[in-house]
């Protein structure tokens, strides 16, 4: 959800920018038979596909800048206890819900 130096790929920011675009797009498309559409955007989770920039030194102490709640990458916990509020709230269709430890509010 957010541009960053660090993490510099084009690429993949557009892709998150038109997953957001899509469940707006879903949600109110399928609202009427009851079916719920919400995304999350995690910030940097501590999994195996964050392994590279978690090893990089410079990554990590950029990262404490950046993500004022923990400066640590998030847990795996985290995103799950984001996905189970989503399925358990029955008015909640068109959420993007970011998990990212403040890093995109700063």
């Amino acid at each position: 959800l957010v541009g960053s130096e660090v993490f510099d790929t084009h690429a993949y920011a557009a892709s998150k920018g038109a997953i957001v675009t899509l469940t707006r797009a879903m949600a109110v498309a399928y609202a009427g038979e009851g079916i719920r559409v919400n995304v999350i955007c995690p910030g940097l989770i501590d999994t195996p596909m964050s392994e590279r920039a978690r090893s990089d030194v410079e990554t990590m102490v950029r990262l404490r800048d950046l993500q004022p709640l923990t400066g640590e990458p998030g847990r795996p916990e985290d995103v799950a206890s984001a996905a189970v509020y989503l399925a358990s709230a029955p008015f909640v269709t068109g959420a993007v819900l970011t998990v990212d430890g403040g890093w995109t509010a700063r």
